[in-house]
C-alpha cells in the first residue's frame, strides 16, 4: 500500500476515535462581555467569565462582575460533561446555589437548552454555544416552584425585552435590565436608605441576636425613578424577610433612573446585607461600597 495513502487512512482512523472528545479539550479561556451582555466589541468590560477545562470532561466556569474595587466573583459553575447533550452542573452564587441538569438539543444556528432542578424546569431557551451560554432568541426563567419568573428576548446575547411576574403570580414591570451604562442613583444618598431600614427593624422590635449571615434584597428602580417589585433574593429569616420587604417598599426619596444607550430604563438592583454577630448588643450600621453591614458588637 502506498505510504501516503496509509498515513491518510491512519489519520482518518485517529480522527474518528478522538473526534467526540475534541469539543472538551479546549484551552482555558477568558471571555469578556460588555454592558447588557454585549459581545461584539464591547466598549466597557462589565462581565468576565473564566473557563477552566480540567480534564475528565470537567469544566469550571467563574463569572465576575466589574466594580469600583475590581472584578468581584458573583457565581461559580462546576460542570461535569455526562454526554454531548447532558451537563451536570453545581452552581454557587447569591441568586441561586444548587445542582442542575442541563440538557441540549440541536437547533438552527445553535442549541436549545433546558435547566432541570430535579423535576422542575429552572430555565430554558436557545444559545449559540454550550460553554459559555450565548443567548439568542427566547429564554424563559422560572422560580423554584416552577412558576414563570420572566420571558426574555435576546439577540446575540444582548437583552432586548422581557415580561416579568412575582412569585405570587402578580405582574411585575416589564423590560427590566440587569446591566446598564449608568446605574441608578438615590438622590438623598445611600446613608439615608440605611437609616430608614435600620429604623424599620428597630420599630418592628426584631431581635437581631437571633440571626446571622447574608441576605440579598432585590428591588426594581423604574425608569420613572420609583421602587417597585421588592423581593428577597436570599433570606435568612421569614420574619426579617417581611420586615425588609415592607421597609424597602416605604423608602422615602427619589431615584435618578438607570440609563442604557442614553435612555432611562427599569433596572434590577441587588442590595446585600450582612448580619455579623460579634458580641451581644446591636450597635451600628457599617457601610462599605454601597453594601449594608449590620454589625452586632
Amino acid at each position: 500500500m502506498n505510504s501516503n495513502i496509509y498515513k491518510m487512512i491512519k489519520l482518518v482512523f485517529l480522527l474518528v476515535i478522538f473526534l467526540p472528545f475534541l469539543g472538551f479539550s479546549q484551552k482555558d479561556t477568558v471571555y469578556y462581555y460588555g454592558v447588557n451582555g454585549r459581545i461584539d466589541n464591547p466598549v466597557k468590560k462589565d462581565i468576565m467569565k473564566s473557563v477552566d477545562y480540567r480534564g475528565n470532561n470537567k469544566i469550571k466556569v467563574k463569572t465576575y462582575k466589574n466594580s469600583d474595587s475590581g472584578w468581584q466573583l458573583i457565581y461559580t459553575e462546576n460542570i461535569k460533561v455526562v454526554s454531548d447533550s447532558v451537563f451536570d452542573i453545581r452552581m454557587k452564587g447569591d441568586e441561586f446555589s444548587g445542582r442542575l441538569k442541563r440538557v441540549f438539543e440541536t437547533a438552527e444556528n445553535g442549541f436549545k437548552f433546558t435547566d432541570w432542578m430535579e423535576k422542575t424546569v429552572k430555565r430554558s431557551g436557545t444559545t449559540k454555544c454550550k460553554v459559555p451560554l450565548i443567548f439568542d432568541g427566547t429564554v424563559t426563567e422560572n422560580y423554584n416552584s416552577g412558576k414563570i419568573k420572566s420571558i426574555s428576548e435576546y439577540r446575540n446575547n444582548e437583552l432586548f425585552s422581557n415580561k416579568n411576574q412575582l412569585q405570587d403570580g402578580n405582574p411585575l414591570v416589564d423590560n427590566i435590565f440587569y446591566s446598564v451604562d449608568t446605574e441608578p442613583r438615590f438622590e438623598p444618598g445611600m446613608a439615608f436608605i440605611h437609616q430608614q431600614i435600620r429604623q424599620a427593624i428597630k420599630d418592628a422590635k426584631f431581635d437581631l441576636l437571633t440571626v446571622e449571615g447574608k441576605m440579598v434584597v432585590g428591588i426594581v428602580i423604574t425608569k420613572e425613578g420609583k421602587i417597585d417589585g421588592v423581593q428577597i433574593v436570599k433570606g435568612i429569616s421569614q420574619v426579617l424577610n417581611g420586615i425588609l420587604v415592607d421597609a424597602f417598599e416605604k423608602v422615602e426619596g427619589a431615584w435618578v433612573p438607570a440609563k442604557l444607550n442614553g435612555q432611562p430604563v427599569n433596572f434590577f438592583q441587588m442590595i446585600p446585607i450582612n448580619f455579623i454577630y460579634n458580641k451581644y448588643n446591636f450597635d451600628y450600621l457599617e457601610m462599605d461600597r454601597g453594601m449594608m453591614y449590620w454589625v452586632i458588637n
